[in-house]
């Protein structure tokens, strides 16, 4: 499954994962260990954890751009994604993962194979705008309204009915998952990323900004799959030793 390698995207990626891991030993620290700094509750935790999660799902939509077997490539994240949910719906309830960040771009990656004939006739600019501007409209989707400021526009309840509407966006009451990354509005990022690797191969020459590497970082992003799937056990593990010397 090779692609159109550009090491800045490698390497943004890479810091994309290295950002999530300490987030998520925090995460670890709060949830799984029991010491609430409350850190996490604050503000500016949750902007550092929606940017850096925003970073990720937009450069995946600008590999889509790049990339070949869609389809495969597409039901390899969607089946690791199951997994996950497989193992914390029987490891920790309390703490399951329905509609995480995998599931999101796997679910992504089949919906721009019918998208993507309809977006190639949008010019990239415009369409980079235009996906920002649905993000921050859709972006209180899940709490009942969509639109900003004045221009705020309230959904009928029925419409957050199942776990397939929590998948669009719409979760009713009783749903919970300790990562949630539903298709609106995140998919307007995905598209964000589309549009960025378009104007970037019509206005950056491949041996310029694109090609500048960082060998650490762009090593990890170019393994960002396996990363992800190893990260949390590997960071627990190691704050378990830590606690274990420590006490």
């Amino acid at each position: 499954m090779k692609t159109e390698r550009y090491p800045l995207i490698d390497i943004l990626r890479g810091a994309a994962l290295l950002n999530m891991f300490v987030y998520h030993a925090m995460w670890n620290n709060e949830n799984l260990f029991g010491h609430n700094t409350g850190v996490l509750h604050t503000l500016p935790a949750y902007l550092w954890q929606q940017s850096g999660a925003a970073l990720f799902i937009l450069l995946s939509g600008f590999c889509w751009a790049l990339a070949h077997k869609h389809l495969k490539r597409s039901l390899v994240v969607l089946g690791y994604a199951f997994f996950i949910f497989v193992v914390t719906y029987f490891f920790d309830r309390h703490n399951l993962i329905t509609f995480g960040i995998l599931s999101f771009i796997g679910s992504a990656m089949l919906l721009m194979l019918p998208l993507a004939k309809l977006l190639r006739y949008i010019p990239p600019t415009g369409g980079l705008i235009i996906s920002f501007i649905l993000f921050f409209a859709f972006k209180n989707i899940s709490h009942g309204y969509i639109g900003f400021g004045d221009w705020q526009c309230s959904l009928p309840q029925s419409l957050y009915a199942s776990y397939f509407t929590a998948w669009l966006g719409l979760p009713p009451d009783t749903f919970h998952s300790a990562d949630y990354f539903p298709i609106l509005p995140w998919l307007f990022i995905y598209t964000a990323g589309y549009f960025a690797c378009l104007l970037s191969k019509k206005h950056l020459s491949r041996s310029a900004l694109l090609n500048t590497d960082i060998k650490p970082l762009s090593l990890l992003g170019r393994h960002s799959l396996a990363a992800y799937l190893i990260h949390q056990p590997v960071i627990y593990s190691l704050m378990w030793l830590w606690y274990k010397i420590v006490n």
